[in-house]
Order: structure tokens, then C-alpha cells, then sequence
């Protein structure tokens, strides 16, 4: 126990450090403004993410386990993973393809684990919410604007009409109003080293749990978390993501639950996937897609490489066209003088060097100044 307590407080620290460092980042500001990419662990930009899983895999790394992230449904997905993550972008229930896919991957093998994290919360809003405080004046509008901006894009993508709002999984209920989660019922296990009042999870609607599953964590009657025996595997049904994702995992109880949902997949050796799918959920795919040879073209097709490589190659065009022009035929450049006496000096000289008799050398130039030079005398 006291060995786990201590694997536990390290997952803590480093979550921490990998949190604020995304904070940090975030709030430094670029062009772009905050990151808010939803369910994605991996991927230019998204790993600093308010709404990004960078920091759950991480615990999920820390405890041993092998992480990857997959966009699709696919045969080597169905090989390799022994629990998969999914954080959906969409709210609607899962559609019934996805669903059966799911359901037939948990029944094949026992130990397998799905880890189902409803839509209904986004954390730009709350980190908007988070800063307004401690703004400086000059700011504190701007601040409130973003958050207000957040708040609306939010309620826009929300308030649109479920076309599923339920599965043999669970029930989708819109009708509570919005609240914060300050109690807690359940599982012992859950419940153990958890201070209630210190937790910031936020609940919109509800995910209703199907007949027969087991609430491992509650608060006032609603579902939180909780598990149903599909087949040989596991479905976990989390509510939400406000105790999940990167930017709420600040918050030092929520690590904790996080934690325990890491504790599910026991001590052995797991590859967990993160399934990240986008707003009509993931693609279902009979064959893995073929990889052709490299060309190293491809390149050109990633931002931002592509604009740096294409403004590079502008520059280098410009330099060649200043450094190497050629203006009509090319000059013939000046003939060389066959009359030139200085050459024939030059010839004598290397002639005498390479003779190597320094005497011999001296003997000759006396001799010349003898003979062909003419002397003041005459």
C-alpha cells in the first residue's frame, strides 16, 4: 500500500509539472490565442490543449503501460490495444456501427477495457473563468470577452438536436441544470483519500448508466463513474471530462480520481489507445491504410514545414538570380600577350629555382648583366 501511495504522488508531481507547463504556455499567447482542441493527445499544438489527453496518457505512462493514439477503428487497433481511451467530440451517442465494433472488440478477449468519456464539458470557458480573477486592468474586459466568446461556442455546438441520445450503454439526459460536484457517494475504493469539497467537476447533462451497471462514483443521485460487463471486458462510463483533461487535472483531487481510473487496469503491462475521433466519431476501416515509399515530398504537406520550406526556396531563387546573372553572351575576356617580357623573366627564374645550385643561379644573372644588359660606360 505504501508503495502505491508513493507511485501515486509521483504520477502527481509530474502531472503537475506537465499541466502547468501547458498553462504556462498557454498563457504566454501566439497568434493563434489558446489551444482548445478537444480528446487529442498527440499532435502539433494539441499537446498544450485545455481540453487535450496529454497528461491523462501520461499517467497512464507512469504506471507502466504502453500509450498510443489511433484515429480509427481498425483491424490493427483491434490487435494491439487491451483498453482503449475515447474522449468523442461529438454529443451524440456512439452511432450503432461504432457501438457493435466496440462491443465485439471487448467480447473477444477477457481483460480488455473501454474507457468511455462523455462530451458534455468544455475546459475554455473554465480557464478563461480561472484567469478572470487575477487580471490586470487593462486586460480584464479582454478576459471577460474570451471567456464569453468560449461560453457561446460552446452552447452553440451543444444546443444542437441529439439524433441519438440513447444506447444499450446509457441514457443522455439534458433536462438538470448545471452544477458543480462538491459530494461524493460509491465505491469505498473511489471514495478513499478523496476531499469532496475540494473538487471543481462540473455537470451539464447527465449520462444515465444502463440497467444492471454498477455506479462506482456518484454525487446527489447522478452517475459520475461506473462500469458494465460487456462480453469478457469492461465498459467505464465517465460522465464527463472536467476531472480528465489536461487543464482540470490541475486541480490536485481530480489527479486522484484520475488515478484510481489508472488503478483499473491493474499492475500488468497494458497498451492503452487513445481513440480520437472527430465530430461524427470514428471512422471504421476493414484494412489499414498502405504507406507508399517515402519521396520526402511529403513534407510540403505539413504546417507549418511546408510554408517554412516554400518561403526558403523563395529566397534561394531571388539569391541565385543576384549572385549568377548572365546579360547576353558571355565576354571572351581579354587575350593573353605573348609579348609580355615579364613572363619570360618569370620562366628563367623558375628554371634557376629548380636547379637547386644557388651558385650556379648567381653565375647566370652575373653572366646577363655582363653581356645584354649595357653597362653607364658605354
Amino acid at each position: 500500500m505504501r508503495q502505491a501511495s508513493r507511485k501515486t504522488i509521483r504520477w502527481n508531481v509530474r502531472a503537475v509539472g506537465l499541466v502547468a507547463a501547458a498553462v504556462c504556455l498557454c498563457c504566454a499567447g501566439c497568434r493563434k490565442g489558446l489551444e482548445s482542441a478537444y480528446g487529442h493527445r498527440s499532435g502539433f499544438g494539441v499537446e498544450k490543449s485545455v481540453n487535450g489527453t496529454r497528461v491523462l496518457g501520461e499517467l497512464f505512462e507512469q504506471a507502466g503501460h504502453r500509450v498510443l493514439s489511433w484515429n480509427r477503428l481498425s483491424p490493427r487497433l483491434w490487435q494491439r490495444a487491451d483498453c482503449i481511451v475515447w474522449f468523442p467530440n461529438d454529443f451524440d451517442a456512439p452511432s450503432e456501427p461504432a457501438r457493435d465494433w466496440l462491443e465485439s472488440w471487448l467480447e473477444e478477449k477477457p481483460g480488455r477495457r473501454l474507457i468511455y468519456v462523455g462530451r458534455d464539458f468544455d475546459a475554455a470557458s473554465w480557464y478563461w473563468k480561472k484567469l478572470e480573477p487575477s487580471a490586470p486592468a487593462a486586460r480584464r474586459e479582454a478576459w471577460k470577452e474570451y471567456r464569453r466568446k468560449a461560453e457561446e461556442r460552446f452552447a452553440r455546438r451543444r444546443g444542437g438536436t441529439l439524433t441519438r441520445d440513447e444506447s444499450p450503454w446509457f441514457k443522455i439526459d439534458r433536462k438538470p441544470s448545471k452544477r458543480t460536484v462538491r459530494t461524493l457517494s460509491g465505491d469505498d475504493e473511489w471514495l478513499d483519500g478523496i476531499h469532496s469539497k475540494k473538487l471543481e467537476i462540473e455537470l451539464r447533462g447527465r449520462l444515465v448508466p444502463a440497467e444492471g451497471a454498477t455506479v462506482l462514483l456518484a454525487s446527489e443521485g447522478d452517475s459520475l463513474v461506473s462500469r458494465q460487463a460487456i462480453g469478457q471486458g469492461e465498459l467505464i462510463l465517465v460522465a464527463n471530462g472536467s476531472f480528465l483533461l489536461n487543464l482540470p487535472l490541475v486541480n490536485h483531487e481530480h489527479r486522484k480520481l484520475a488515478g484510481k481510473l489508472v488503478d483499473r487496469l491493474g499492475t500488468e503491462r497494458r497498451t492503452v489507445v487513445f481513440l480520437e475521433s472527430g465530430e461524427r466519431g470514428p471512422r471504421i476501416v476493414e484494412k489499414e491504410p498502405v504507406s507508399g515509399t517515402p519521396t520526402g515530398v511529403e513534407i510540403f504537406n505539413l504546417w507549418p514545414t511546408n510554408w517554412i520550406l516554400l518561403h526558403l526556396a523563395a529566397v534561394g531563387i531571388l539569391f541565385c538570380f543576384w549572385r549568377f546573372p548572365i546579360f547576353g553572351p558571355a565576354s571572351p575576356g581579354e587575350p593573353e600577350r605573348l609579348s609580355d617580357f615579364g613572363k619570360h623573366l618569370d620562366a628563367v627564374a623558375e628554371l634557376l629555382r629548380q636547379s637547386g645550385n644557388e651558385q650556379y643561379a648567381r653565375d647566370r644573372i652575373q653572366q646577363y648583366v655582363q653581356r645584354v644588359k649595357p653597362t653607364d660606360g658605354k
